[in-house]
């Protein structure tokens, strides 16, 4: 299911509050020896005045901190920390520039540690970045730093900055992940029908059985709740929060009902999806990545099938990208 409307948010930010999310997450992207080399059942979170404003004020994201495998005592000063920082990303396309800003953010990070005595210099621990990406394009963005310099001679090329950083392309992942947790939440994402939802309900409520699991059951169930929710009927007032009783089962349950009652609203909406991907792929053949990608987003939620007929038009009757982008824009094309 695409996620990146308003409200996509709060439902990450929840989820990867859950310490067991962060490690799962961990464990889908990171190499085996990177894995060995650290105890994700000592992941724990940083206190917010361990990062910078710029860091704090972004959606959800979360600097988490994990002991080296082996490591000694837990002397906050001693080189036995690294650090997993976490960046979630809701817009339609691949930011261009991350290698920039997680480079930005882990010196960030350094500074604070520094500035708060947590580290010596010297002494500082390793960072071990990850975004997770639920936008509509492929995630194709450069993932380390020195992919974003112009490369240089061999004599030159010593002194420039490099730092790689994992992905998790939620919708595009061509294999599924190590995690279960992870891998529920590319099968969420990667819903195109009340069916598929319904048996992604079906395989969390094996994931999550045991009362250990029951705060992050729910927060799953109030995901799937909310798109469960956006099948209804124009005239059905749902619930303005979801029920407190609700269960992995009772989504299910009803979600098969909509299998049932609600074809024609899928396959409307299976058409609508086609056609955005359609006029993207139109416009890069006529304008390239970039056009495509901005046109992409501005349709996200066009679902009135005569805007998306005269948009088509003019993917074919304007002579530059602008002016593309410019009548998509407007409301009487």
């Amino acid at each position: 299911m695409n996620q990146n409307a308003p409200g996509s948010d709060p439902v990450y930010k929840r989820l990867y509050a859950f310490r067991e999310m962060v490690a799962d997450l961990l464990r889908s992207v990171l190499p085996a020896d990177a894995l060995g080399a650290v105890d994700l059942r000592l992941l724990e979170k940083v206190p917010a005045s361990h990062v910078g404003d710029d860091f704090r004020q972004r959606h959800g994201d979360a600097v988490w901190r994990l002991r080296a495998a082996g490591a000694a005592g837990a002397d906050s000063a001693d080189s036995g920390w690294a650090y997993a920082l976490v960046l979630l990303e809701f817009q339609s396309g691949s930011d261009e520039i991350m290698a920039l800003r997680i480079t930005q953010y882990t010196t960030m990070l350094y500074h604070e540690l520094l500035r708060g005595g947590s580290v010596k210099a010297g002494r500082l621990p390793p960072v071990l970045p990850v975004v997770l990406y639920n936008g509509d394009a492929k995630w194709s963005a450069a993932r380390d730093m020195g992919e974003l310099i112009t490369p240089t001679k061999p004599a030159l090329a010593a002194y420039q900055p490099s730092q790689r950083y994992a992905v998790v392309d939620a919708r595009h992942a061509e294999v599924d992940y190590a995690g279960e947790l992870t891998r529920a939440v590319a099968w969420l994402e990667r819903s195109r029908s009340p069916a598929d939802l319904a048996r992604v309900a079906e395989r969390l409520a094996d994931i999550l059985a045991g009362p250990e699991r029951r705060e992050l059951r729910r927060a799953f169930v109030d995901w799937l709740w909310v798109l469960c929710m956006r099948l209804r009927n124009a005239d059905e007032s749902p619930p303005a929060t979801p029920p407190p009783e609700l269960t992995l089962e009772d989504v299910r349950m009803t979600l098969e009902e909509r299998v049932a009652h609600w074809p024609d609203h899928w396959i409307r909406q299976g058409i609508e999806r086609g056609k955005r991907e359609q006029l993207r792929r139109q416009a890069e053949v006529r304008f390239g990545a970039q056009i495509a990608e901005r046109l992409s987003a501005s349709l996200r939620r066009e679902d009135d099938p005569r805007r998306l007929d005269a948009i088509a038009e003019a993917v074919v009757r304007c002579e530059t990208g602008e002016d593309l982008l410019r009548q998509a824009r407007r409301a009487d094309l």
